[in-house]
C-alpha cells in the first residue's frame, strides 16, 4: 500500500471514530433528557435542581474513572504490590529464624 492510500485508510477510519463518538454523545444526550423527563414526572422536582443533581453525581464519579490508569496511579499500585510482597517475605524469613 502507497503512502496515499495508507492516509486515505487513516482518514476514512477516523470519520468512522468520529462519526461514532458523535452518535453515541448524542444517545447520551437522549437518555439524560429522558431520564430527566421521568424523574421530574415522578418527584416533581423542578428541571433545574434535577440537573444540579446531575452534575454532582457526574462530577463524584468522574475524576475516579480519568485518573485510573494514570502513571501516578500506575506507579502507587505497583509499589503497593511490592510492599506486600517484601511485608511477606520479611515475616516468612522471621517465622524461619
Amino acid at each position: 500500500m502507497n503512502t496515499k492510500e495508507k492516509i486515505l485508510k487513516e482518514f476514512r477510519r477516523r470519520a468512522f471514530v468520529r462519526f461514532d463518538q458523535r452518535c453515541r454523545e448524542e444517545e447520551n444526550r437522549e437518555d439524560t433528557r429522558h431520564t430527566l423527563d421521568t424523574l421530574q414526572e415522578l418527584t416533581g422536582l423542578p428541571r433545574r435542581e434535577l440537573e444540579t443533581i446531575a452534575a454532582d453525581v457526574g462530577a463524584f464519579y468522574e475524576p475516579e474513572e480519568k485518573d485510573f490508569f494514570s502513571v501516578k496511579n500506575q506507579v502507587l499500585m505497583v509499589s503497593a504490590g511490592l510492599a506486600l510482597i517484601c511485608l511477606s517475605f520479611w515475616a516468612f524469613i522471621g517465622l524461619i529464624l
